[in-house]
């Protein structure tokens, strides 16, 4: 997997990569890393600045659902300008 993510990933980072393939597999000591996406995002990119950046089509989403759009209404995801889910 470590190689596959090596040429997709735009953000990749050898260490981040390899690092966490290891940890995945068991190598490093026994510690279960479970990693939340949505607690990382809003932890460490509150304003959704990175979010933004790389999903521009969350532009208009307020600050408040840019890290969990899908729990805006219809009407907001219309207001928007985005579509989640079918």
């Amino acid at each position: 997997g470590g190689d596959y993510f090596e040429e997709l990933l735009l953000d990749y980072d050898v260490h981040s990569n390899w690092g966490n393939w290891c940890s995945g597999a068991g190598m490093t000591g026994g510690r279960l890393n479970r990693f939340n996406i949505v607690k990382q995002s809003k932890d460490y990119d509150f304003a959704g600045e990175y979010v933004r950046l790389w999903c521009p089509e969350l532009a208009n989403v307020p600050d408040k659902y840019v890290h969990e759009p899908w729990n805006m209404s219809e009407g907001m995801m219309e207001e928007c300008g985005v579509k989640i889910g079918p």
